[in-house]
């Protein structure tokens, strides 16, 4: 299980990382409460959270090649445009060439281990940007620029991204 704080690969099951000491905790994708790992639903307002990949992928699941719908929390904005409110947005999907072959060839292990560092790398690049990942999806990334803060060149910032 790799830290969110330091990165450090730790060994499955630990509460704690192994190398910076950050507890390892899930929040609950609707109302944000900090749940722990192991959870199926959240204490605070009932959300099933084996609907989560994020909650699927720290507990041992059959396809380890899973990928957390809910971003990173370093790329979410803090404060998202009020409900209703209409905005201009761009839109970056991408996804990875190859990854059915390399997931055919490779330990599910070593495919999980290849796309968590490739979409961690990702994540830094999107946020370098201002914008911020909506999405895993399998193998690919939806990633919003002009959301909560827009910029004049959001659609150069998605291509330079």
């Amino acid at each position: 299980m790799q830290c969110p704080e330091c990165q450090f690969e730790n060994r499955e099951g630990v509460k704690f990382c192994e190398e910076c000491g950050a507890k390892f905790e899930l929040k609950c994708p609707a109302c944000k409460t900090k749940i722990p790992i192991g959870r199926k639903f959240c204490g605070e307002c009932g959300f099933d959270l084996s609907e989560s990949t994020e909650a699927a992928s720290l507990r041992k699941s059959e396809d380890e090649t899973q990928i957390p719908e809910q971003p990173p929390e370093e790329t979410i904005p803090a404060e998202i445009a009020a409900e209703g409110e209409r905005k201009h947005v761009t839109v970056l999907f991408s996804d990875l060439t190859g990854y059915t072959a390399m997931s055919e060839k490779l330990d599910p292990e070593e495919v999980k281990e290849i796309t968590s560092r490739i979409f961690s790398d990702i994540s830094k690049i999107i946020g370098k940007y201002d914008g911020f990942i909506e999405k895993y999806a399998g193998d690919a990334v939806m990633a919003i620029f002009g959301v909560p803060k827009a910029h004049e060149d959001d659609p150069i910032r998605a291509i330079k991204a």
